[in-house]
């Protein structure tokens, strides 16, 4: 007689609803989170010790930014924040911010690219990865992807959706897979803004060190404006998710709201202007080096042809 195999509820992939209990209990441990970014981690560390004849350095700063970006993923959604988050929008904000504009920087910093790969099992890397990087499909997708003005107008569209479009943000806050989603995005349109930027090596943004610049004001200018709206908003936006739940903080809506919008306004404008002087000053020694090697080569010239 077989034994009746007993039903287990499969774990959810996120959470599901608010964080019960005190928000310093609000530990997670979501599969879809865990799982990608424990095989992200694997395989980075994997390729780094399969690339020995490596054609170009690969500093230890590098890995640090990837797994410091990686780690900080992790720990937006899965550690006390996000509880706070389901109670102000003031940490919700500090928590988008994080994954968009620190965590995926700093993965970028960590140039990926080659040492994934080379983390991949060969026959993958041989029989899939190769043979679809050469098709000209592909190929324009990524020059699709990667253009600055797309880059532009998909952050900025995600912006707007999640933060004005009515009903998005409370939805996606009462939905664990509509909220990991929405996540999803954040980090999707931040690598697809900061790549014209970062260099993720081998691969090269297309901008110039002027244009990127000029691509920075671009890009940080719609991001203020949603952030003025929600912080001058006369009435509280997302009162019905944060009139429901129980505060942390003892201040209103009104005042959460402000607070957030001041978050999502001036910290990323900080980091935008932060990125101008790197991208100036990084310039500028290009320039510089340019310059001498320049000088060096018309030297060499003029000394060959008094020789002559």
């Amino acid at each position: 007689m077989a034994l009746p195999v007993p039903y287990v509820d499969p774990a959810p992939l996120f959470h599901n609803g608010p964080h019960t209990g005190p928000w310093q209990d609000g530990w997670s441990a979501d599969i879809g989170v865990m799982v990608p970014a424990a095989i992200l981690a694997l395989l980075y560390a994997r390729g780094l010790d399969r690339w020995v004849d490596r054609t170009r350095p690969h500093s230890v700063w590098r890995t640090l930014s990837y797994y410091g970006g990686l780690a900080l993923l992790v720990l937006s959604t899965q550690s006390p924040l996000d509880a706070l988050a389901e109670r102000h929008f003031l940490f919700h904000m500090v928590q988008h911010e994080l994954m968009m504009m620190v965590a995926v920087p700093l993965l970028l910093l960590g140039a990926p690219t080659t040492p994934i790969l080379l983390g991949l099992p060969r026959v993958v890397r041989k029989q899939v990865v190769a043979p679809l990087a050469r098709t000209s499909v592909v190929r324009h997708l990524y020059r699709f992807l990667t253009n600055p003005v797309f880059a532009i107008i998909a952050s900025t569209a995600i912006i707007i959706a999640w933060h004005l479009v009515p009903g998005w943000y409370v939805d996606a806050l009462r939905n664990g897979n509509l909220h990991a989603f929405e996540h999803f995005t954040f980090v999707v349109s931040g690598v697809l803004a900061w790549w014209p930027i970062i260099d993720p090596r081998p691969l090269h943004a297309r901008l110039s060190y002027p244009f990127r610049l000029a691509y920075l004001l671009a890009l940080s200018t719609p991001r203020m404006f949603v952030a003025a709206f929600v912080a001058f908003a006369e009435e509280p936006i997302y009162i019905d998710w944060y009139g429901t739940v129980e505060p942390v903080l003892n201040i209103s809506l009104t005042d959460d709201q402000v607070l957030g919008g001041l978050i999502m306004w001036l910290p990323s404008q900080l980091l935008y202007l932060a990125a101008m002087a790197v991208v100036f000053f990084t310039w500028h020694a290009a320039s510089e080096s340019q310059n001498s090697a320049t000088a060096a080569a018309t030297g060499e010239h003029l000394a060959e042809s008094a020789r002559r």
